[in-house]
């Protein structure tokens, strides 16, 4: 259970930053000229006229042109609606990654994607999911486990590094695929954001998630206190990503140690 709150909170980062097409739906229509001309000016600033004009296309077919004036009008203001924002964000992402069989280059770990290709795929994420989003979607599956004021701390870390380090976005994306290709992709932003140490809220969480599988509150307190002395929380966290079937065998050991104490 400690494993799949990890998981929890490692697919919110594979969900927000998740490149997958955006699905259309029913054809709204081809909006007015002035509105596309004015889309297109925005984004050939970031991208290529092919990428954008198919974004345009996947937002014609899914967003009349009066909804995603104001939705964008909103956006520009920093109150963006999440689902639009990220349906931006995957359908900018999706098609940079469709051009010029960027894609399978991908999905084989290719390093012979070009450093340009890299860089619009990097600059897709940027500029369509701005931190304060990221953690507003992150922080409510995180705080499950760190609680509301740590989960914001390591979403909004987590978000810093990512869009921080270019070179290391690249690696990664070569080494282990397009973000959201896996709920481990991204794990170690958030090990590195994780404190060592840990808080009442984390405390709380884990007493209340024994509890709420019928370990009796002695044996979690026990479970607790030894888990501590084990490992730090940093640790736990990345113990859980690097081997998750050898951790499950640990957390087992620890309990049974405590039920063993208890009977």
């Amino acid at each position: 259970m400690i494993r799949q709150k990890m998981m929890n909170t490692r697919s919110s980062l594979g969900l927000f930053l998740g490149i997958l097409l955006a699905s259309t739906v029913a054809y709204a229509g081809e909006y007015s000229g002035p509105t596309r001309k004015a889309f297109m000016q925005d984004c050939t600033r970031e991208a290529n006229e092919k990428e954008c004009l198919c974004v345009l296309d996947q937002l014609q077919g899914k967003y009349s042109e009066k909804v995603y004036l104001a939705y964008n009008a909103d956006m520009q203001e920093g109150n963006g609606d999440m689902e639009f924002i990220s349906f931006m964000m995957s359908a900018a992402t999706g098609c940079v990654l469709a051009s010029d069989d960027m894609g399978d280059a991908l999905a084989d770990g290719s390093r012979e994607i070009s450093d340009d290709d890299m860089k619009l795929l990097f600059n897709a994420i940027k500029k369509e999911l701005p931190k304060k989003d990221f953690v507003k979607g992150c922080a409510p599956e995180a705080k499950v486990f760190f609680g509301e004021k740590m989960a914001n701390s390591v979403c909004g870390c987590a978000y810093d590094r990512v869009v921080g380090d270019f070179d290391r976005f690249a690696k990664m994306v070569r080494e282990e695929g397009s973000p959201g290709a896996s709920n481990a992709w991204g794990a170690d932003y958030i090990v590195e954001c994780t404190p060592e140490g840990y808080s009442p809220d984390v405390e709380k969480n884990l007493l209340k998630l024994l509890n709420e599988n019928g370990v009796p509150k002695s044996v979690g307190q026990c479970f607790l206190k030894t888990l501590e002395k084990e490992y730090t929380l940093r640790a736990l966290v990345a113990a859980s990503v690097k081997n998750s079937e050898a951790f499950q065998m640990i957390i087992m050991g620890l309990a049974m140690k405590c039920m063993g104490a208890a009977y």
